[in-house]
């Protein structure tokens, strides 16, 4: 909307629905996700769900796509080696799981089984610390879900999709050594787990589609109301997170809303209150950015959910709703002003927000081998490098029997980190040697196996199955780090992360050196960023073909081993260096 030559954002207080975008329109007549009302026509979602798995239609609407987001179901078609969509109508399934875990045994073998039955037989660990079934045909689509929800005395998951995609809060992160930390035990994770059950979609639509009887699957919805999110939902994805003041691998300033304990002795009565952080951008629209988090304050423990309860409430009413691509509360809230948010925060919702300078925020930090637990019992945790988060048996390596082996035998709980690993937690000192035993003997390979650069990279889906990723990723970055190992640098201390596109899912922008998708078959290049997620790196090349990517990396990773007479970490090395001096260092003008 324009008035006088300025533009008047589209929000539920300056438009009615017809002058929102298609995606909100659909929400808002869906009456709590119940309906597909695409224009006048309008009929439940079961209904096309039951055509899907009878083999009526090989997918689902695009109406129905969007509706189906909400309940962490993604419509999908398998791409070739050019990256067309012409295979296979396929489906991607996220499982919500607050706080990456913690996993049960029977939740995890329930989980595991459900890889082979209705997917491609990986589990994909994600950069949320959920879980994802990849290549799910439109006839498993449903008993997927309903498998995942049921309780677990059915032999079901115990678990929920809904909510782990859409325009909704969506899985809520915290540091996965919250509690088991032994220097500072904390309970972050009951709070995390308190957001996301008070920013769940209250709909009962979920619940009828995938849970009930025939019945209740198809009459009216029982309940629409949402007391959050209303109608409309959110004008897009929310976010939130918890760090550790051990670890911030939760990336705390890309969150929507993000918060760090204060920790005075070994309590955490007070939090540090980020918001408004956010690395999605689109290529060629230079009003969209990267931006990290901006320090709103301190908020007491026990105001932590009406906090983020608030600031959803701000985004709902205040948020974008025609344009998309500024749709994200980090937008919103520049748009509003911090002063203005601050002043809301505490007037209007009687949040106890005070000033105070921010503590230093921790590093990045990867957990991976053997570390002690927190509590009286003499207990370990193992962080397992999965490489890329899928985890898997291949005719070499049978890393995905060998965790359910351990988990069944010692009956394990198991947590999911923001890196795409996964903790094996609560090991008893006395099984260490066996533990490490089963995987050697299912050819998983121990740390000292593994280069430094292998364990510290990331890569996220992008193809054959993301519908958004214009280049691959997870395919790609394996091939790029064998190349480096080869040419003797794999023992250099660099976090590489590559995304297929630039919603940068693995969080390209804080590494110290970040690779997305632009166009088919380039790159941009982003270097400098720091190891705590507190800077985000600079752009080295706006778009790198690929078949320079091995050298451009070789030429990076070598400079940063052989250039670096200070010794300074890679991303402090990597953002002081002038962009053309590296580009010499590289070789490539």
């Amino acid at each position: 909307m324009k008035r006088e030559n300025i533009t008047i954002p589209v929000t539920l207080h300056t438009a009615d629905v017809t002058q929102m975008s298609q995606t909100d329109q659909l929400k808002a007549r869906s009456r709590g996700l119940f309906y597909i009302a695409d224009g006048e026509e309008k009929k439940p979602f079961a209904l096309e769900l039951d055509e899907l798995t009878a083999g009526g239609i090989d997918t689902i609407s695009d109406a129905a796509k969007e509706i189906a987001k909400h309940f962490g179901i993604y419509k999908q078609r398998a791409r070739d080696a050019s990256g067309g969509k012409t295979g296979d109508y396929i489906f991607m399934v996220r499982v919500k799981n607050p706080a990456g875990g913690e996993l049960s045994a029977r939740q995890w073998i329930a989980l595991d089984q459900a890889a082979d039955r209705y997917a491609n037989g990986t589990l994909r660990l994600t950069s949320r610390e959920g879980i994802q079934f990849h290549f799910v045909k439109g006839r498993d689509l449903a008993e997927l879900v309903r498998h995942i929800g049921a309780p677990l005395r059915d032999g079901g998951c115990g678990l929920s999709t809904l909510g782990a995609c859409g325009d909704v809060n969506r899985n809520t992160m915290c540091s996965p050594i919250d509690d088991l930390d032994r220097d500072l035990p904390l309970d972050a994770r009951s709070l995390a787990h308190a957001i996301a059950r008070e920013l769940a979609p209250r709909t009962s639509a979920y619940a009828q589609i995938f849970l009930a009887d025939e019945e209740g699957r198809t009459v009216a919805p029982l309940t629409h109301d949402e007391p959050i999110y209303g109608a409309h939902y959110l004008p897009r994805k929310f976010k939130v997170g918890i760090a550790h003041p051990h670890d911030n691998s939760i990336d705390l300033l890309t969150q929507d809303v993000g918060f760090l304990p204060v920790v005075n002795g070994k309590s955490d009565e007070e939090y540090d209150l980020y918001a408004g952080g956010g690395l999605g951008i689109t290529h060629n629209q230079p009003e969209t950015q990267q931006l990290l988090g901006v320090h709103l304050g301190r908020v007491p423990r026990e105001q932590v959910v009406e906090t983020v309860r608030a600031i959803a409430l701000l985004q709902k009413e205040h948020g974008e709703r025609k344009n998309r691509r500024q749709a994200r509360w980090k937008y919103t809230l520049r748009r509003l002003g911090v002063d203005s948010v601050r002043t809301a925060l505490r007037e209007r919702f009687g949040i106890r927000l005070t000033d105070a300078p921010p503590q230093p925020i921790p590093e990045v930090q990867y957990h991976h081998g053997w570390h002690p637990e927190a509590g009286a019992e003499e207990r370990f945790f193992y962080g397992l490098p999965v490489e890329n988060g899928r985890l898997q048996d291949t005719p070499s390596v049978r890393m995905r029997t060998a965790v359910r082996t351990i988990v069944e035998a010692l009956d394990l709980r198991l947590r999911i980190t923001p890196n795409q690993d996964l903790l094996l937690c609560h090991v008893p000192a006395a099984r260490r040697e066996w533990v490490e035993r089963v995987l050697g003997e299912h050819g998983v390979a121990g740390l000292h196996e593994i280069s430094r650069l292998r364990r510290l990279a990331m890569a996220c889906p992008a193809k054959p199955t993301c519908g958004l990723a214009m280049t691959d990723a997870e395919r790609l970055l394996p091939r790029y780090v064998s190349s480096l190992e080869a040419a003797g640098l794999g023992e250099v201390d660099v976090v590489i992360r590559m995304a297929g596109c630039p919603n940068s899912c693995s969080r390209p922008p804080t590494a110290e050196i970040g690779i997305y998708g632009y166009g088919k078959n380039d790159y941009v290049i982003q270097v400098g960023g720091r190891r705590d997620g507190t800077r985000i790196g600079k752009i080295l090349y706006e778009r790198a073909r690929g078949e320079r990517m091995e050298a451009i990396l070789k030429g990076l990773v070598g400079a940063i081993r052989d250039h670096n007479p200070d010794g300074l970490p890679a991303g402090e090395f990597l953002f002081r260096t002038p962009t053309e001096q590296l580009r010499r260092l590289i070789g490539f003008e």
